[in-house]
């Protein structure tokens, strides 16, 4: 009685011929047998002698080309086919401009990149895959690879999800290809809470899917993908090649038609991270790769994009005894490259959302008509439109999105309620991600009374301004040298996981006073006590606002300083922190000029704050001194 959502289906029928017969009786068969590891996670893959259910998650097996059996444990340890075996795969005259195309751009999410790539069966997945995890540094994860080409329940597909993609992997990144299928399972990854950076969907005519399924063969050592006619293989590689068992005509057509019933869904759902690549056998390897990387990197955050290392983490129970970058010296043009970055958006691209004639916050375009488009669905009016144009003395008109008109008496609660209606129809047809189940109060100024309740879900897609605190915790001598405590997030946090932050920052909740909040963050994240924490005192604000996929991200940060003693050391206390250090203010702000991409990217700007203020940024050594202060206030 399980749901098998991976299988391939069609209606059913009495009169199977053999060839059609066959496959079905195989996928069958390995979903029955993938009941067995239901019962024990220690227990192994099995396949039938002489089928491979590669599908080359990092150029490993589950099964060997003899029917060898693997097991979960030693699938998450195999590694992924090398830049020089990738290199090897295609003709000499491609390799040196694949080789240059590979090369790492330091693109990486400060969370890890996460790529998903959709397509039809046949389309290029399994040959692009590797190459982007070898260029980005990433894991390359096929569902095929965990589950069989026949499919799994569903419970059996989130456990290989959660394995793949928590934890240290999180922090490290993937390419995912063969899932997910659905618009449910979509909707699955995200409620566990896998969002992705970017998709990538493989553009490729049915007639040239056929031709690439009935040449396509695996190298069962590395995973690579050759085509009897397209791409040949090696000389070394030809003994190790194996036909798929999804190749036969019944089964492509099979998964063909599923994924055509399904791809609309699963753009929709993905519409704010989707990229088209065309992936025409004509345009060759190189054009595929060159267009997927490109947009890989269009996606990227401006300067503090690599990942964090983990080499640059101390070994369990070793004391830190510094941070990277932090014995160079301040590179030219670092800080202000850092503080461009949290300052960097195109606000032609956007139309102004206000409530009662105040503007709270910015619409993509795009996003606003998706707007007006699920109101009439609803036949509702929660909101009006004045789109982007010319007036008639020919100047350019911004455009505007307003609550109606029909709204204008109505409470808070009213007007929070009309929104919400369409808000909540727009995620369940998938066109808003991350839901929440909380409210966020609206306003127009930090201080100014609420004028709407907004899903915190929806905030990114509104552009409304978000409010935080930061406290920078440091000790001062009497010749007015400073050490500032800081700390390095945990490694499993689904946030930003191991980079380096103050002791203690929280969001900013409604119902709190700002004073109210620091003592509480502090008391809670480093077990400050509450003597001391009273002693921090207000020292400023830092403002930013940087474009994201789902809209405008407006940020104010209240900055406050608390003095400790020298003896004072933070402890913390709920689980979100894997340690603190002191560190002299100058290696600081080197470390911040030399490795952004150590630093979660608004703390950076908190701690530059505090260097400013404390004379640790000199403006006769610092040639973008007057922009980086600027910029902290969020001008540009």
């Amino acid at each position: 009685g399980k749901s098998l959502p991976l299988l391939e289906t069609s209606p059913p029928s009495t009169n199977l011929s053999l060839v059609e017969m066959v496959p079905r009786l195989m996928r069958i068969l390995r979903c029955a047998m993938l009941l067995v590891p239901l019962l024990s996670e220690s227990l192994a893959f099995m396949s039938p002698p002489g089928v491979s259910l590669l599908r080359g998650n990092r150029g490993g097996r589950i099964a060997c080309c003899s029917g060898e059996m693997r097991s979960r444990a030693a699938l998450l340890s195999l590694r992924a086919a090398s830049t020089e075996q990738i290199l090897e795969s295609v003709p000499t005259d491609v390799a040196e401009e694949l080789e240059s195309l590979m090369q790492r751009t330091g693109c990486e999410s400060v969370n890890g990149l996460r790529v998903i790539l959709l397509g039809p069966p046949c389309s290029g997945k399994s040959q692009l895959a590797p190459i982007l995890a070898e260029k980005y540094g990433i894991q390359q994860i096929s569902i095929y690879d965990l589950l069989g080409e026949g499919g799994a329940d569903s419970e059996e597909v989130e456990k290989a999800i959660d394995r793949l993609c928590d934890g240290e992997r999180r922090g490290k990144g993937f390419v995912l290809h063969g899932y997910p299928m659905t618009t449910a399972q979509a909707k699955e990854m995200e409620r566990r809470g896998y969002e992705v950076d970017i998709v990538i969907e493989l553009l490729r005519s049915d007639e040239e899917a056929n031709i690439w399924r009935e040449g396509r063969m695996v190298d069962c050592d590395t995973g690579l993908v050759y085509h009897s006619t397209l791409l040949e293989a090696p000389q070394d590689a030809i003994p190790r090649l194996q036909k798929k068992n999804s190749n036969t005509e019944a089964a492509f057509q099979n998964s063909l038609q599923a994924y055509n019933n399904e791809v609309e869904g699963l753009r929709t759902f993905f519409a704010g991270e989707l990229v088209q690549v065309d992936a025409a056998l004509s345009r060759g390897v190189l054009g595929v790769v060159r267009d997927a990387a490109l947009a890989i990197d269009g996606t990227c955050p401006v300067d503090y994009s690599t990942v964090f290392s983990s080499e640059a983490l101390a070994a369990e129970g070793e004391v830190y005894k510094f941070i990277k970058g932090a014995d160079k010296g301040i590179k030219a043009g670092g800080l202000l490259s850092h503080v461009m970055g949290l300052n960097s958006y195109d606000v032609a691209e956007f139309i102004p959302f206000s409530v009662s004639g105040d503007r709270v916050g910015w619409l993509r375009k795009s996003f606003a008509q998706l707007l007006d488009e699920s109101q009439r669905k609803l036949k509702t009016k929660a909101f009006e439109f004045q789109w982007p144009g010319c007036g008639i003395d020919g100047v350019p008109q911004m455009g505007s999105v307003e609550l109606h008109s029909s709204l204008s008496d109505a409470s808070v609660e009213e007007k929070s309620e009309k929104v919400h209606s369409v808000v909540k129809w727009m995620w369940d047809e998938g066109l808003i991600r991350g839901w929440r189940g909380e409210m966020q109060t609206v306003s127009q100024t930090f201080n100014s009374d609420p004028v709407l309740q907004l899903e915190r879900g929806a905030v990114p897609y509104f552009g409304v301004a978000s409010y935080g605190v930061h406290v920078n915790i440091f000790i001062e001598d009497d010749d007015n040298n400073i050490d500032l405590w800081v700390a390095r997030r945990a490694r499993d946090k689904p946030t930003y996981p191991g980079l380096l932050d103050q002791c203690v920052a929280g969001g900013q909740p409604s119902d709190l006073g700002l004073q109210e909040n620091v003592e509480k963050e502090c008391i809670e994240e480093a077990s400050i006590s509450e003597e001391l924490a009273r002693r921090a005192v207000p020292a400023g604000a830092v403002a930013y606002m940087y474009e994201t996929r789902k809209g405008m991200s407006p940020k104010t940060l209240f900055c406050y300083d608390l003095k400790v003693p020298p003896s004072f050391v933070p402890v913390n206390s709920d689980g979100e922190v894997d340690e603190f250090f002191r560190i002299p203010l100058s290696e600081v702000v080197q470390s911040i000029s030399q490795h952004p991409e150590e630093w979660k990217p608004n703390s950076a700007l908190v701690a530059l704050e505090f260097a400013v203020r404390r004379g640790a940024i000199n403006p006769d050594t610092e040639p973008d001194y007057l922009d980086i202060v600027k910029m902290l206030r969020g001008c540009r």
